[in-house]
């Protein structure tokens, strides 16, 4: 075996290791661990080359060897295999993302809190930005004799809905009148394209149709506002009090960055198709300096959200970016279901 070679199999054999144990690596313990074909003390000399040139941090002058976050890019790129997914949990994420299946938020909603519990780590989500999103349906359902809800369905499956209370008396007459209206004049147009004016052309010179449309349209148009926004979807911060040797400072760090919408999605938005790492320093921010995120994005149309896990560096990359994989590829096939329907 070359000696590169000889050094990336060591390197891949510590992360791992380290990943599983959490605790410095020995020469001894790879020679056993994974029936390397050569010496403890060949192994002992490549870990120190590999310590010298950064894949590999040694704590004090006893220790064994932890991978620096070199070490775990070199790893990611090119030594990590693919971990493809017991089938019993890919029932499990199967029969929770259908219970959800009817509802675009709902199923996001879902995703985020199964990615949170079958990684054991914090799961962030944001909804698909509907920039080419365009306005499919507006119905409202009574719920008294001067109120009624306001629903907004959009191209995407998204369904946005708002009580609103109004003046004057409706009836199913009066209503089934205003959603003619607004169909006609909103129906088709692309939501990021709806800004506030043109009222006076929809209510024209019918000046009771005026008193009793325009708080309407004002609904609906902070209906539209809201349709528009990326929704973060964030679960499981509580996980990261049960992880093994992860510091205080890192864990506050950590919570105080989700706390920040803006970063977060600046963090995000670095996503890319395929599966994406950030490894601690790599990334812009200081609270994440011990963090890494693993992200990839899940297309609807010509759109596209981005799902990541949020952890420290020490994860198993592998695994997580298998069942990332496998929940895009399920919300995928179910948001476009929804489209279709």
């Amino acid at each position: 075996m070359k000696p590169l070679e000889r050094k990336l199999k060591i390197l891949r054999a510590v992360v791992e290791k380290y990943i599983v144990t959490g605790e410095p690596v020995g020469s001894k313990s790879i020679s056993e661990s994974y029936n390397m074909p050569f010496s403890s003390a060949t192994i002992r000399n490549e870990m120190a080359d590999l310590v010298d040139c950064g894949y590999l941090i040694q704590p004090h002058v006893s220790a064994g060897r932890l991978p620096s976050y070199r070490g775990y890019r070199l790893y990611l790129n090119k030594l990590m295999n693919e971990r493809p997914l017991e089938s019993n949990i890919k029932n499990f994420i199967n029969g929770a993302l259908s219970s959800a299946s009817m509802d675009p938020e709902s199923l996001i909603d879902m995703a985020t809190r199964i990615l949170a519990e079958i990684t054991g780590f914090t799961a962030v989500v944001t909804t698909p930005i509907n920039q080419k999103s365009k306005i499919k349906n507006i119905k409202f359902l009574q719920t008294g004799k001067r109120s009624a809800m306001l629903v907004l369905i959009t191209s995407s499956g998204m369904i946005k809905n708002k009580l609103f209370r109004s003046d004057y008396n409706l009836n199913t007459s009066i209503l089934n009148m205003l959603e003619k209206i607004l169909e006609e004049k909103f129906c088709g147009r692309v939501l990021s394209e709806i800004q506030n004016g043109g009222v006076d052309i929809i209510v024209g010179s019918d000046e009771e149709l005026a008193l009793i449309l325009l708080p309407i349209i004002d609904v609906l148009l902070e209906t539209i506002k809201e349709a528009r926004e990326i929704k973060i979807k964030i679960h499981g911060r509580k996980n990261l009090l049960f992880i093994p040797g992860v510091t205080n400072e890192t864990i506050i760090d950590i919570f105080n960055f989700l706390e920040n919408n803006n970063k977060v999605l600046d963090l995000l938005d670095c996503s890319e198709h395929g599966i994406n790492f950030i490894i601690g320093e790599e990334n812009n921010y200081r609270e994440l300096k011990n963090a890494s995120l693993v992200s990839s994005r899940y297309h609807i149309d010509n759109k596209f959200g981005v799902m990541g896990i949020l952890g420290p560096t020490r994860m198993d990359y592998s695994l997580i970016s298998s069942q990332l994989q496998y929940v895009s590829s399920l919300i995928e096939l179910f948001l476009q279901r929804i489209t279709e329907t």
